[in-house]
């Protein structure tokens, strides 16, 4: 995917990584509502990456499950008490939450969103390898169990020749086979 990709933003990036979570979440588990986290995960588009990944993160499934009460001096900025209920419900029997564990599928493919907005933080991008190791490895799961890769060409839009790579803000929702 890199060499289709390379001309695309950072931005541009992110949406094709949630496109692929998107893609694990709704052929592995149909049965789930996944529209909360969906939700979470699009705002990365049209929001300011300093601040997206901590309001993100705690929905990812090693964070949320730390938890087994919601606190709300802790979560309280970033979930309800419904939503934290809401989200260990959707999380229950499908993931343990185990960090950086491949094996812990729907925790692995919940972070790589977190993972690409963390990957450059505070740095230049420069030709982004990076990220591609991200969308890779993020392919690599939705090839194993043989589900369709996402359609990269909707992402082309997003050029790395805006904003210094990042790319223009967007509501990549329409994108989303979720919401």
């Amino acid at each position: 995917m890199k060499n289709k990709l390379y001309s695309v933003s950072m931005n541009g990036r992110m949406a094709y990584t949630i496109m692929c979570v998107e893609a694990f979440l709704k052929t592995r588990y149909p049965q789930k509502d996944w529209t909360f986290v969906s939700k979470e995960m699009w705002k990365a588009t049209s929001t300011n990456w300093g601040d997206w990944p901590e309001e993100y993160s705690t929905i990812i499934p090693d964070v949320l499950l730390q938890y087994d009460e919601y606190d709300s001096e802790e979560l309280g900025d970033c979930l309800t008490e419904n939503e934290f209920t809401e989200l260990k419900d959707l999380y229950s029997g499908i993931t343990d939450g185990l960090e950086d564990d491949p094996s812990d599928e729907v925790n692995y493919m919940l972070n790589k969103p977190y993972e690409m907005a963390m990957i450059y933080e505070g740095s230049v991008i420069g030709d982004g390898h990076e990220s591609f190791d991200i969308i890779s490895n993020a392919e690599a799961v939705l090839k194993k169990h043989d589900i369709p890769l996402p359609d990269y060409k909707k992402v082309l839009f997003s050029s790395c020749e805006e904003k210094n790579g990042w790319g223009n803000d967007f509501d990549g929702k329409y994108l989303s086979i979720i919401l």
